[in-house]
């Protein structure tokens, strides 16, 4: 896999790889301290992006009915918000047939003068660039080497 990633004129540098995929995190950030992150798991070869971008979004509802959470089946792809004590997280995750590509996002509690303008500036984030990054993802997605 690469050790670098250029995504929205970013550089993402591979920081862990893990048992079935790989994060990258901008200068300075890491697993436990990111505002933005790439993620790339790599899937089996006959994964079915339709079927993988249903179960998940179905997955995030069930497991956080407080989530927002736009689903494109056809395009392979999910585009989410979930709420946390600490954080608010966008994701904009693009299935391909053997890999799963995720841009993420977090807007830390304490980095705002409340929750609910944390909370706020997700929503608008999302509202404003869920279009833009569901297009990135797609097509870095198919741009990334193993």
């Amino acid at each position: 896999m690469e050790n670098k990633i250029k995504f929205d004129d970013k550089t993402y540098n591979l920081s862990v790889n893990t048992t079935n995929g790989y994060n990258y995190y901008l200068k300075g950030e890491n697993s436990d301290n990111w505002h933005s992150k790439i993620s790339i798991k790599e899937l089996g070869a006959n994964s079915n992006p339709t079927k993988l971008s249903a179960e998940l979004a179905h997955q995030i509802q069930s497991e956080n009915p407080s989530a927002s959470v736009l689903v494109y089946p056809d395009a392979g792809m999910v585009g989410y918000l979930l709420p946390n004590k600490h954080f608010y997280e966008y994701n904009t995750v693009s299935f391909q047939k053997n890999r799963e590509f995720t841009y993420s996002k977090r807007f830390y509690i304490s980095e705002f003068d409340s929750k609910e303008t944390a909370r706020q500036n997700a929503i608008n984030f999302a509202e404003k660039n869920n279009k833009k990054y569901m297009e990135l993802t797609n097509r870095e997605a198919q741009k990334v080497k193993r």
